[in-house]
C-alpha cells in the first residue's frame, strides 16, 4: 500500500526529529531548520506492507503559501505542536487545522513530541488539553512522542498509514491488525475519561 504522510507544525516543535527518527532509527541531537524533505519507508503494519512516503515541511511563515502545495494527494496529515509550549498546542487548531482543511479531508493525527521536556517549564501542555484539541479537530488518534527516549515513534507513523485506508475501516483495522495502537485512538479516550453523572 502507498501512502503519502505530510508532517506539518510550528517551527521547532519536533517534525524533523520525529521523522528522523523513524526513517533512520537515531537521535538527531542539532536542530537543522527544515525546508521541505521527503523520504521514503517501508513498514510492515499488521498484515500491511506499507510503503509510506513522508513529507517533512517547515512551519516557518515564509513558506505560508509554498507548503500547501505539498498537501495533494496526502493519505494522512501528522500535525505536531510541542508538549513544552501551549502556543505551539494553540497553533494545531487556529493554523494548522485551517491549512489543511482548505486543501485536504484527509485524515489527521495529532502529535505531541518532546514528551522528554515536560519537566523543563512550568506550564507544559497536559494530556488532557491535548485531547481536547484532538476532539475538537476531529483527529483520528493522538500520540505523545519523545524521540530522545523512542516514545510513541513507531505507533504515530502506524496510525497514519492505518487511517489513510479510510475512516470508515481504520477502527477494525486497528484491532485486528495493530491493537497496540488503540489506546491512541480519540473513541479511546473519549470513553475512558467519560463522566457518568
Amino acid at each position: 500500500m502507498e501512502c503519502k504522510v505530510v508532517v506539518v507544525g510550528d517551527s521547532k516543535c519536533g517534525k524533523s526529529a520525529l521523522v528522523h527518527r523513524f526513517a533512520n532509527d537515531n537521535f538527531l541531537t542539532m536542530y537543522v531548520p527544515t525546508d521541505f524533505e521527503r523520504c521514503s519507508v517501508d513498514h510492515l503494519v499488521g498484515d500491511y506492507n506499507v510503503h509510506l512516503t513522508i513529507w517533512d515541511t517547515s512551519g516557518a511563515a515564509a513558506y505560508d503559501t509554498v507548503r500547501p502545495l505539498c498537501y495533494k494527494d496526502a493519505r494522512a496529515f501528522l500535525v505536531c505542536f510541542d508538549l513544552s509550549s501551549q502556543m505551539s498546542l494553540h497553533n494545531t487548531l487556529k493554523k494548522w487545522l485551517q491549512e489543511i482543511r482548505e486543501h485536504s479531508e484527509a485524515p489527521i493525527i495529532l502529535c505531541g513530541c518532546q514528551s522528554d521536556t515536560r519537566d523543563e517549564v512550568k506550564h507544559p501542555v497536559t494530556y488532557e488539553q491535548a485531547m481536547s484539541i484532538s476532539r475538537q479537530m476531529n483527529a483520528t488518534g493522538y500520540v505523545e512522542t519523545s524521540t530522545k527516549a523512542e516514545e510513541g515513534v513507531t505507533d504515530v507513523f502506524e496510525l497514519c498509514a492505518l487511517a489513510a485506508l479510510g475512516k470508515s475501516r481504520f477502527a477494525s483495522l486497528v484491532r485486528r491488525h495493530a491493537p497496540h495502537l488503540k489506546k491512541h485512538l480519540r473513541t479511546h479516550h473519549q470513553h475512558k475519561s467519560c463522566t457518568i453523572m
